[in-house]
């Protein structure tokens, strides 16, 4: 069936077999953000063990290809690798936002953009939390922009469209939670992950954080196509740096912003 879009019209409600249909696509969506974010977040043990737990890796396998990503295999963590991707990991990421495969959002494009621009977005994502109701862990390390924060975010997103679905809500919540899916992926996520993705397949030689990369650009590409928007630049450079740039995002209080994207998978 294909995805709902926009809205449905006037008159021409769905059935109970398309209410299921649409119920199982959000949450297939959503568990595919979950799994993305929490391998995009600081490696952790008890992480490692969810992420490479049998189950979920068929519950994985069978919500990527709900999800409409059935050209590409899904990525498996192996229980054993857990040493080897994290060293990867941060051979890629470092311990700062610059290494040498920026994981933040803001380290990307716009390469003379004024110099409040990249506050400003860093304060228009922790609106898009605060309007969802995304409580900040005090103790979380990620910026707003990292990019696990930001999968978690549309994970989220994703599991309110399908409890609008299954608990029949009326139409303008539902509407308005897909709206906020759409205008977060075309203005934040898929604007620099298709860049961080490639660039980071093309760095790494860690196979299982090369599929990392391969499926999150695979599947922020099918979010685009549902939600009918551009994708970024696969080629998005990155923002010179600016001293005094990073000491103003610094000093703002929005590097304390994340809703513990942290944190392992419950």
């Amino acid at each position: 069936m294909a995805d709902p879009g926009p809205g449905t019209p006037p008159g021409a409600g769905p059935s109970e077999a398309e209410v299921r249909e649409r119920t199982d696509l959000a949450l297939a969506r959503s568990f595919v953000y979950r799994v993305l974010a929490a391998a995009l977040a600081d490696p952790r043990p008890e992480t490692w063990a969810w992420l490479s737990d049998a189950g979920v890796e068929t519950a994985f396998g069978r919500a990527w290809s709900l999800a409409g990503c059935r050209s590409q295999e899904p990525v498996r963590f192996e229980p054993a690798g857990f040493a080897r991707y994290r060293e990867a990991y941060e051979a890629a990421f470092g311990h700062s936002a610059r290494g040498i495969c920026p994981i933040n959002e803001i380290e990307y494009g716009l390469l003379h953009a004024d110099p409040l621009y990249h506050p400003h977005r860093l304060a228009d994502l922790a609106g898009f939390y605060r309007a969802f109701g995304m409580e900040l862990a005090g103790d979380a390390d990620e910026r707003p922009d990292h990019a696990s924060v930001e999968l978690e975010f549309l994970c989220v997103l994703a599991a309110k469209e399908a409890w609008f679905w299954r608990h029949g809500a009326p139409e303008e919540p539902l509407q308005l939670c897909r709206d906020a899916q759409r205008k977060f992926l075309r203005e934040h996520a898929a604007q620099w992950l298709p860049a961080f993705a490639r660039r980071l397949e093309r760095f790494t030689t860690e196979p299982m954080l090369r599929d990392v990369a391969r499926c999150t650009h695979g599947f922020v590409a099918e979010e685009c196509r549902r939600f009918q928007i551009a994708p970024g630049s696969d080629e998005l450079g990155l923002r010179p740096v600016n001293e005094a740039l990073e000491r103003l995002c610094a000093s703002c209080g929005l590097a304390a912003m994340p809703p513990g994207a942290g944190a392992p998978p419950t």
